[in-house]
Order: structure tokens, then C-alpha cells, then sequence
């Protein structure tokens, strides 16, 4: 039985009401419901009686609660065990981001690094959104608009996504139907950008198709067309043009989300805070650049 599921029964036996129980632990009042679920599947039993009071326990729940507190008391000793661990602010985090490159962190990441000099960043690009719940990362920066419910989440903000293009062959075209398109194919499925497009433009002219997203970068600085991208992953040196930015523009959320068991960690708190403050002073400033 998965431990996590009974700190969700706990959580709303305490308070009795999902809300409730979702702001304690820091998640979707629908993830706490759906994990309630599942409890109740698994042990072929009803936990709560639902009516206008909120959650009351039912007999069976009543008994689950003094057995779930005993696991309870154990796995915090387990954790008093690590808090000192918890609490440095050194070792190594890692931290995972979209595989293709339109999430350039290398500025943040060296501002990260002399403001905690004990602290070692593993960056690595992955589309793999099981890295969370297995544990091989500690925290995964996200461009998406359904995130894992099952994960402490934060949504920055819209990153912006503008039809972006050389300078000379934006001047020259005056008609969004006559672009020529380098689409770009998220192989994670979590963005079509494809699809987006379609929705602009009605039979786009699609000229190339990639997966790479520096290969998108080299296609329209030659001139050979225009993509949807974001200005927060281009290089600070670019000369390129975003295509009348004031009417066209298709932002994504962004999240950063790390795993319940990590909720304490002073290494991934650290970051979270940190990654916040900068990601919108820097969107800030692309979107002073491109409009």
C-alpha cells in the first residue's frame, strides 16, 4: 500500500473536507478526492460518509485511522532520522527540463550556483514525465498545461510563444497565410505545436518538420521561414523578429513540480524560491525585447 495515499486519508479525516486537506498538502483538491478513491478500491471499503458536514469517518474509516496513525508516527521518526540531511542546503539536486531547447536555464542555473556554492545542479533534458514519481529527479520545470495532479506544482505564468523569423524575411511578408512554417514535434506529446498552428492558419505552408530545436534556431536565422517559439529560449544575441507580436501569440504555462516526500527539503525549497524570482524577472525582460 502506498504510504502517501493513507497521509491523504489522514489529512482529510483531520479536517474533513478535501479543500481542506489539498492546502495542508500542498495539491489539487481533485488529486486528494481521486487518492481517496483509490484507498477505497483497494480495500473494498467505504472510508467517509459524504454529506453537507463534509467527510465523517465511517466505522471501518474509524479503524483504518488509528492503524494509518501508528504508520504515520513511524515513518516521521524515519524522517526526524534524515532532517539534518533535509535541511542542508549542499549535495546534489537534480533538476529536469524540456528536452528540446527553448528553456535556456544556463543563466539562472550559474546565478543558482554562487548564490549556494554547496550546492551541485544535475540539469538534464528529459520528455520522461515519470522522472518525478520514480524519484530520478528532485524537481522538473515543465511547459505544460496539464501537469502531473499527483505532484506539488507551481505555475509561473505564461512563457510567451511568438511566430519568430529573420528581420528581412518578416518585413517582406505582409500576410500571415503566405509564411513558410518549420513546425517543431514534441516526441514527449506534450505539446502539438502542429496542431496550434492549424488553429491560426487555415492549410499552413509546412516546409519542415523537427524535433531539434537548434535546428529550428539555424532554419530561420538562414531565412528559410518562421516558427512558433518562445523568445525566453533564444540566445540574448539573436537577430531575429517576432511577426506582429501585439496580434499573434500563443503562450504556455510553466511549472515547476516536485514530488510530495520533498515538500521539506531545504535544497529543492531553495531552488523553487530562486527559479520564481528569476524566471519573471526574465520574462519581463524578453517581452520588453520583443515588443
Amino acid at each position: 500500500m502506498n504510504w502517501s495515499n493513507l497521509e491523504y486519508f489522514l489529512a482529510v479525516a483531520r479536517t474533513g473536507s478535501l479543500s481542506s486537506a489539498s492546502k495542508i498538502l500542498e495539491v489539487n483538491h481533485s488529486t486528494v478526492g481521486r487518492r481517496l478513491d483509490k484507498l477505497e478500491d483497494q480495500l473494498n471499503i467505504k472510508l467517509f460518509k459524504r454529506n453537507n458536514r463534509g467527510y465523517q469517518l465511517t466505522e471501518q474509516g474509524l479503524a483504518l485511522e488509528k492503524e494509518a496513525i501508528k504508520v504515520e508516527e513511524q515513518v516521521n521518526k524515519i524522517h526526524r532520522v534524515f532532517s539534518t540531511q533535509q535541511s542542508e542546503l549542499s549535495g546534489t539536486l537534480t533538476i529536469s527540463k524540456p528536452v528540446n531547447g527553448g528553456l535556456d536555464l544556463s543563466a539562472m542555473a550559474s546565478e543558482f550556483i554562487k548564490k549556494y556554492p554547496n550546492i551541485d545542479l544535475n540539469l538534464k533534458s528529459s520528455s520522461n514525465k515519470a522522472d518525478l514519481t520514480l524519484h530520478q529527479v528532485d524537481i522538473s520545470i515543465q511547459v505544460t498545461n496539464k501537469p502531473n495532479e499527483d505532484l506539488i506544482g507551481t505555475n509561473l505564468g505564461k512563457i510567451p510563444v511568438h511566430i519568430f523569423g529573420d528581420e528581412s524575411y518578416i518585413d517582406k511578408i505582409k500576410d500571415v497565410n503566405d509564411l513558410e512554417w518549420i513546425v517543431w514535434v514534441d516526441d514527449s506529446g506534450v505539446l502539438d505545436m502542429e496542431e496550434r498552428l492549424i488553429s491560426l492558419v487555415n492549410n499552413p505552408k509546412i516546409i519542415i518538420r523537427t524535433n531539434s530545436y537548434s535546428e529550428i534556431i539555424d532554419y530561420i536565422q538562414s531565412g528559410t521561414g518562421v516558427s512558433l517559439i518562445s523568445g525566453f529560449g533564444l540566445p540574448e544575441n539573436h537577430k531575429l523578429k517576432a511577426y506582429r507580436p501585439d496580434k499573434y501569440k500563443f503562450d504556455n504555462n510553466i511549472w515547476i513540480l516536485y514530488h510530495p516526500d520533498l515538500r521539506d527539503n531545504a535544497k529543492v525549497k531553495a531552488f523553487k524560491e530562486f527559479f520564481i524570482e528569476q524566471f519573471n524577472l526574465r520574462i519581463l525582460e524578453r517581452r520588453e525585447l520583443i515588443t
